[in-house]
């Protein structure tokens, strides 16, 4: 091989581990765009270095759901639990969801449940998330968010 066939050997190279890295850092969406747009009032709160910003809520005939920002641990760092309340009443604790990584310890997530058969058309709804960031204790943080969601036709 003469001096040329290597250069351009050389150069095809870098293009080909360099070109990658530039589209990746430099075309990729921010972490905040991956936030979907809010369709409620938002609300936040911060307990004990937690802070959570409510988003999103829908409410049907087949389901609840409530879409949120944590900032300061997901899941895996608090072990979340949840209470669904309507005028003081619990209705449901069991939930599942989505997780969507947006950084460290930074995360949106979506909780929903489908016991809401005799609900309500107008649900005064408490949501209350409790995190336990030390598994040996109870849930210990409880963070309660308070709004009022229409049912909405399928």
């Amino acid at each position: 091989m003469n001096k040329k066939s290597i250069v351009i050997a050389l150069i095809f190279g870098i293009l080909i581990l360099v070109l990658p890295a530039v589209f990746y850092f430099f075309t990729g969406s921010s972490e905040e765009s991956a936030l979907p747009e809010p369709n409620i009032p938002t609300q936040t709160k911060t307990v004990n270095g937690i802070t959570i910003t409510l988003l999103n809520a829908t409410y049907n005939n087949s389901e609840l759901q409530i879409g949120y920002e944590i900032k300061g641990g997901g899941q895996s760092e608090n072990d979340l639990g949840y209470t669904f309340y309507n005028q003081g009443e619990p209705f449901a604790e069991t939930v599942s969801g989505d997780l969507l990584k947006l950084g460290d310890k930074h995360y949106y997530i979506t909780t929903r449940t489908d016991q809401v058969r005799d609900l309500p058309e107008t649900l005064n709804l408490t949501f209350e998330i409790k995190a336990r960031p030390n598994s040996a204790e109870q849930h210990n943080i409880s963070i309660p968010f308070e709004l009022v969601l229409e049912k909405e036709t399928s």
